[in-house]
């Protein structure tokens, strides 16, 4: 198992105490990290440089984010223009001297807490146990479910001595530590004998060590600098320390090398980095220092924002070039620092131009099919994980626009050639009956967990996901019900469906109940599974891991609908819910989980064009379809719709839409609409 520092397990355990659920639950307002013996108060300063959300009740300090409650609730708020948390964590609330049981009974609440008491509420604890105690340093460093599970004296010295060295052990690879019974000089020799761990804390932030290391300590530190490493660590030398650094040469090549080791611990070293260029004209080693990682990032940053309106083959061949060119920048230490976004941007358009040189087909539709789930499902997921990594406006824009160049096209080409073999062959999905749909729910202590808008590309990451959980997974696929939209699409994969039928009527895609000719809606869903002994979940409710049971999510495509071109940045977020869910169900007792699906969707980057349907000619028109009128001829694809062959469906041509401005939809025909996934799941 590789190293890892102990912050780094301190912070993972932290954050992951927000953990939730979003399809049920609201994001917590705050963590709330009570320590009645302030055993981790001396760590503090080192624990907010690797943690920008976390802030401190105390004495009013805004430049060390501490302050006293009413300030702190401010803060969380983010009304403070002293204190600015990072909107994308849960705010951590550091409470000194505080014990659990003083906020929670809150009668007698002390005056200063007050103010705090209802984030019990609104807010989660990072606590030892269920019973709520307070994490102690030793009960971290010695629990298993953290993941450390050192074996400590339980003398009063060596207590005493992690206290004390408590920054510096944060800072320590736990390689360091295991495989022996840990006591008082083991911790003491932590602050004396790692130089280059020294010179590392120095650089990163030189007065905070500078104020920690008083006296001897101070003076050991800058005579090892000066026998050892050829500077003495003052202000002046901090740039001739970092270019000797970068150039890892003699002894500093150790130092290089535990920089590569903790580098993600040492944020405020990596930005001073920026600045420093090698004075040689021929570097030895480019790939130390960060400013020539900087200048490819540009190279890379220039040619997408200046493609202009070259052909996509030159565009290809360009690109190709360049990923060549910088292809071997990926083994760097800035991109597992997350330094080369432009790079990873690169490398999957690279991919997505690879999967979409051929315009593939088949002689059927099923054919074309197997093709898309052979290899080309790959050019949507490329083209998804690029635009995915597009963090900002800027980036959105440019990527958007290439990927317009190189993907748009070959998206309309194929969709277009998928519609012709549908035309000339039929579409697979009509040739199943209704009442098949519900054939393969027969396993007993089963779970159908339906996710609206789970796109073949989509589900395997999803798939991937699953078996990083030590799940086993057999990803299959079948055919949406026409149109694919959830209206129509989602009730043909219900347990329900041969309970279902549609009325000649129709005008919004909605199937009736057979017996009542009501609309069918999610109050006949629950009612109509309790008829047939199935159980619905809601929320976080687990069942009978005996029967039968129904679980649905619509967190996916909805996202879609609201984000639109964004769409691709969350999904990465919403499908880790579904994990979360699935693994909750398994842990309850369930044996079998079968997701299901009920349509996918087009992700079209430069917007899906326009199509034409005449406002005169159709009903309820969708996007990317619209029921034709009675009587009425249209000379574009129609298709019976799935609950009434007798009801006509006008279908947009191509990746076009009947309604102008979406970059995300569905309710069309294509291999990304129509070919969705089905995932069978065990627990090994």
């Amino acid at each position: 198992m590789p190293s890892m520092l102990l912050i780094n397990y301190l912070i993972e355990q932290l954050r992951n105490s927000a953990n939730y659920n979003r399809s049920v639950q609201v994001a917590p307002a705050a963590i709330l990290w009570t320590d009645i013996d302030k055993q981790w108060q001396t760590a503090m300063p080192f624990i907010k440089q690797h943690l920008p959300e976390l802030i401190e009740l105390g004495d009013y300090k805004p430049e060390e984010r501490i302050g006293p409650a009413i300030w702190v609730k401010c803060a969380i708020a983010g009304k403070l223009d002293d204190c600015n948390l990072p909107e994308d964590r849960t705010p951590i609330i550091y409470l000194p001297g505080v014990g659990r049981k003083e906020l929670r009974a809150i009668e007698s609440c002390p005056e200063f807490l007050k103010p705090l008491a209802e984030l019990q509420y609104r807010g989660c604890w990072w606590a030892y146990n269920t019973a709520g105690r307070d994490w102690t340093v030793s009960s971290f460093l010695t629990n298993p479910k953290v993941g450390i599970e050192l074996d400590l004296a339980k003398d009063k010295n060596t207590q005493q001595a992690i206290l004390n060295v408590l920054p510096d052990l944060l800072e320590t690879p736990d390689s360091n530590l295991r495989g022996k019974k840990l006591e008082s000089e083991d911790f003491i020799s932590l602050v004396l004998d790692d130089p280059t761990k020294d010179i590392l804390g120095w650089l990163n932030d030189p007065c905070e060590k500078r104020s920690q290391w008083q006296d001897s300590r101070w003076d050991i530190f800058v005579q090892s600098c000066q026998s050892q490493f050829s500077f003495t660590p003052d202000e002046k030398s901090i740039p001739t320390a970092l270019k000797l650094l970068c150039a890892a040469e003699g002894q500093w090549e150790a130092v290089w090398q535990r920089f590569e080791d903790t580098a993600v611990n040492l944020p405020l070293l990596v930005e001073k980095l920026k600045a420093i260029e090698s004075d040689d004209l021929a570097i030895v080693n480019p790939e130390n220092y960060l400013s020539e990682n900087m200048k490819d990032e540009a190279a890379i940053e220039s040619y997408f924002f200046n493609v202009g309106e070259k052909a996509r083959d030159t565009v290809s061949q360009e690109l190709a070039a360049l990923w060549e060119k910088q292809k071997n920048r990926k083994n760097w230490i800035w991109y597992n620092l997350g330094h080369s976004g432009w790079l990873q941007i690169l490398e999957y358009v690279i991919g997505a131009i690879e999967h979409t040189e051929i315009v593939y087909s088949g002689a059927t539709p099923e054919m074309m099919a197997n093709h898309y789930q052979e290899r080309f499902w790959q050019a949507d997921s490329c083209v998804i994980k690029a635009m995915s990594l597009a963090n900002d406006i800027h980036q959105q824009e440019v990527v958007t626009k290439l990927l317009g160049t190189v993907y748009s096209p070959w998206l309309e080409q194929t969709t277009l050639r998928f519609q012709q073999l549908v035309e000339q062959h039929g579409y697979p999905g009509n040739k199943i009956k209704v009442k098949e749909s519900t054939a393969n729910y027969s396993v007993g202590g089963q779970v159908v967990f339906f996710v609206d808008g789970l796109r073949f590309d989509t589900a395997k990451i999803l798939e991937d996901k699953l078996k990083d959980r030590g799940l086993t997974t057999e990803l299959n696929s079948k055919w949406a019900a026409i149109p694919s939209l959830t209206a129509t699409a989602k009730a043909a994969v219900t347990p329900i469906a041969n309970m279902l039928t549609g009325i000649e009527e129709n005008d919004d895609f909605i199937p009736s109940v057979s017996l009542s000719k009501s609309s069918f809606s999610s109050h006949h869903l629950k009612q109509l599974l309790n008829e047939k002994g199935w159980q619905y979940l809601d929320g976080l409710e687990t069942g009978d891991p005996k029967g039968f049971a129904w679980v649905q999510t619509g967190d996916l495509d909805h996202m879609g609908h609201e984000q639109q071109r964004k769409m691709p940045l969350f999904i990465d977020q919403i499908l880790d819910d579904v994990v979360a869910r699935v693994v909750s169900l398994f842990d309850a007792g369930w044996m079998n989980i079968k997701i299901v699906t009920d349509h996918g969707w087009l992700w079209v980057p430069d917007g899906l064009p326009k199509g034409n349907l005449h406002k005169s000619l159709g009903k309820n028109r969708q996007r990317r379809c619209a029921i034709l009128k009675d009587n009425v001829q249209h000379d574009g694809m129609v298709m019976p719709w799935y609950w009434n062959p007798a009801v006509s469906v006008a279908l947009a041509p191509g990746i076009s839409a009947f309604v102008r401005g979406d970059h995300y939809n569905h309710g069309g025909l294509s291999i990304q609409e129509c070919l969705t996934p089905e995932l069978l799941l065990k627990k090994t």
